[in-house]
């Protein structure tokens, strides 16, 4: 497999490419089949010092374009799944999707060079600033002094759940002396000993059986949900959720106001007390005013664009459903205006497309096999309209 790349790296066309993409100058590939696209992305994330995001228009492209980049990158390739965001309908989270979406957003926070793969839906989420989840990360070692009460309180704003036994990916425990912590994205949990408010030891165990096993080096602690928050967090999407509530209170008649209360008015009653429901993460906007993308975490990394029209033709289709759900929900009260702010627009998309390095890949033969990198907004249009 290493040979494809090896061919790439041997063309002409590559190093004009390479070359375009430092400089910043967008580029086109046309007429690759789906094996060769894989290689040259593979081949470019060698070369290339920075982390690299291919969008997809499905979700299946996507585990495809991943499963295709495994034989040259490995773990280094990951695939950012979609996490439906729906308006407070009951749903179960799946500890699986939560781990690799979270994972994929500590290690581009914190600077790991990756080379990330998503569908143009799981990316059209809003998330927390990028410099507000780093915040809610934590590396503790032996020696390290913290009050297993404030710990315990961390974990909890960092989305850990507080059960009697750690047995879970994403929950933890207080039991005097003794902090145990299952990390989101590890295979074992932690247990934390104190002595006093210093940490005297930092092993693995079972949780099936709940018995300590060999010593870690640290434990490294990143969020266990892709929203993290803190009790001015919290604070400030109470004020703005109560704001909202009230309007749409005064405008809403019979059923539709009982609607609203019987959905919004147990997050007015969580806020304040630190307890998180799974409906708030249609509150980002509320616990951050200013929330982030995937892009932002990308950073000045590269977007590849896999079949781009393909991509417009999916993003503006989810617009198109959700503005058709967002008007009968709003009207009924099950919806509040600003859950429409937790998306990117499709223009929002394009311009976060074209605000970085930007690579596409597209099966229409437009006449050669590499546009050349004297690429301008003119040829974006027409590709993205």
């Amino acid at each position: 497999m290493q040979s494809l790349i090896e061919a790439w790296k041997r063309r002409e066309e590559y190093f004009d490419l390479t070359a375009s993409l430092m400089q910043r100058k967008p580029a086109a590939f046309t007429g690759l089949p789906t094996l060769p696209r894989a290689a040259l992305a593979a081949a470019l994330f060698q070369d290339l010092p920075f982390s690299m995001l291919v969008l997809t228009a499905t979700e299946d492209e996507a585990m495809a374009f991943t499963e295709n980049l495994r034989p040259f990158l490995g773990d280094r390739a990951r695939h950012f799944p979609v996490l439906e965001l729906l308006p407070f309908e009951v749903y179960a989270h799946n500890i699986e999707l939560i781990s690799a979406r979270v994972s994929v957003l500590s290690a581009l926070a914190r600077g790991e060079k990756l080379l990330v793969v998503a569908c143009v839906n799981s990316v059209t989420r809003r998330l927390a600033p990028r410099e507000a989840f780093l915040r809610h990360h934590l590396t503790l070692s032996r020696g390290d002094v913290i009050d297993p009460a404030e710990l315990a309180k961390r974990l909890a704003e960092m989305g850990y759940e507080r059960t009697p036994l750690t047995e879970i990916p994403g929950s933890f425990s207080l039991r005097g002396s003794i902090v145990d912590v299952f990390p989101i994205a590890a295979s074992r949990p932690l247990r934390l000993e104190f002595f006093d408010d210093e940490i005297d030891s930092v092993r693995f165990f079972d949780p099936a059986e709940q018995r300590s096993q060999e010593d870690a080096d640290t434990a490294f602690l990143p969020p266990a949900r892709e929203l993290p928050v803190d009790a001015a967090a919290r604070l400030q999407a109470q004020k703005l959720l109560k704001s909202e509530y009230d309007k749409s209170w005064a405008s809403l008649h019979g059923q539709s106001k009982k609607n609203l209360e019987k959905t919004y008015g147990p997050l007015l009653e969580y806020l304040p007390q630190g307890i998180w429901d799974n409906a708030m993460e249609a509150l980002t906007g509320y616990f951050y005013p200013q929330p982030g993308s995937i892009f932002d975490y990308l950073g000045d990394g590269l977007v590849l664009l896999s079949e781009p029209d393909s991509i417009r033709r999916e993003s503006l289709s989810g617009e198109e459903e959700r503005e058709l759900r967002y008007v009968d929900l709003l009207q009924d009260g099950r919806l509040l205006s600003s859950f429409y702010n937790n998306f990117l627009s499709y223009e929002e998309l394009y311009q976060a497309f074209v605000a970085r390095r930007l690579l596409m890949l597209c099966q229409l033969d437009l006449g050669a096999g590499m546009i050349e990198p004297q690429l301008d907004r003119q040829f974006l249009a027409r590709e993205l309209p």
